[in-house]
């Protein structure tokens, strides 16, 4: 029976080309595509990955972790877009998936700790990152594999991890801003603790530099009032468009404008994810799509490959990572008068 290394022989590609061809990701031309599938067809290939897991005595379950507060990944559709981009891969490969939540660190810890022991779940896809690593340290310390989706704090190298270049996203989409005719855009946050917002405000300030203009930026928490945004709009007259690092805290922007009386029309506002915060809104938000549900796919594609001896030796070299690129949406919020 022919093996994904056979296939991948055959076509002259790694057996990770081939394993992408599987799932038709974006990252594999459509030529090298057909040549793969001819080899497949050649070789009467069917993939059976459940067969292999039971020859190899291993759990075939991804362990799925999410950020340490529930709540804003219960609100967030982008976790959901992740998680159908992981299932739809593991699906095809008779893999199942387990979930590992918590309030805090030591409880999600506490949760990976669990499916290790109990489950022998060995295989993870870690889909945040943020300055504090305790849960990558806990699985590094434990011999655990894992693919993070996000931009790693440590041992770039060594660690497989899929994201978006969330600096030249914040630059784009502050250029964005410059080129609709809006003069000085403000960064707004919630947490700049997390990698991602962190790195969209590092190019959204490089943006700002190259026009010769000091960086502002601007935090929306969960205890934020609107005499809060009041102040801010009151000591900084100069400010007419705003980077909101995602679509939630673009609307709660529109929403705070609203309650201090200003006019949406007076304010330009981009933000990221285009989830469907940003198209439901009035008027609707401009947003930089980040495609989570391939960031999903592509972090399967990677843990599924990584015990295969061929991709171990790409790791090695030049196939750490995948980026995934980013699109602007434009739409209402954005339209300069």
């Amino acid at each position: 029976m022919a093996t994904i290394k056979d296939v991948a022989h055959e076509a002259g590609v790694s057996p990770s080309t081939v394993s992408r061809t599987l799932h038709d990701s974006s990252l594999i031309s459509q030529e090298t595509k057909a040549k793969i599938w001819r080899a497949m067809k050649k070789l009467n290939y069917s993939p059976n990955f459940a067969a292999q897991n039971l020859a190899n005595n291993t759990s075939n379950i991804i362990g799925i972790i999410l950020p340490p507060d529930e709540e804003s990944v219960a609100n967030n559709p982008f976790f959901g877009q992740i998680l159908q981009g992981i299932t739809s891969v593991c699906n095809q490969q008779a893999y199942m998936v387990s979930i590992a939540t918590g309030k805090d660190n030591a409880e999600l810890i506490e949760n990976v700790q669990m499916m290790m022991e109990r489950g022998r779940v060995k295989r993870f896809i870690v889909t945040f990152s943020q300055q504090s690593d305790d849960v990558l340290e806990y699985l590094d310390r434990n011999n655990a594999e894992y693919v993070l989706i996000g931009e790693p704090i440590k041992n770039i190298a060594e660690t497989l991890y899929v994201n978006n270049d969330n600096v030249a996203a914040g630059n784009d989409a502050t250029e964005y801003l410059f080129d609709k005719g809006y003069h000085y855009p403000v960064y707004v946050y919630e947490n700049l603790e997390e990698i991602v917002q962190k790195d969209r405000f590092s190019g959204y300030s490089h943006a700002m530099e190259r026009k010769g203009k000091t960086p502002l930026n601007y935090q929306i928490k969960k205890d934020h009032t609107k005499e809060k945004l009041q102040e801010f709009i009151d000591q900084h007259p100069e400010a007419d468009s705003m980077v909101a690092c995602d679509d939630i805290i673009g609307v709660a922007l529109q929403n705070g404008l609203l309650a201090i009386h200003q006019n949406l029309d007076d304010y330009g506002i981009i933000s990221f994810n285009n989830s469907l915060f940003a198209r439901s809104t009035h008027p609707s938000l401009t947003s930089v799509e980040i495609f989570p549900i391939s960031l999903g796919m592509e972090a399967a594609v990677l843990i599924l490959n990584i015990d295969d001896q061929d991709f171990t030796r790409l790791r090695s070299t030049n196939f750490s990572h995948v980026v995934i690129p980013h699109k602007i949406i434009e739409r209402e919020s954005t339209k300069n008068n």
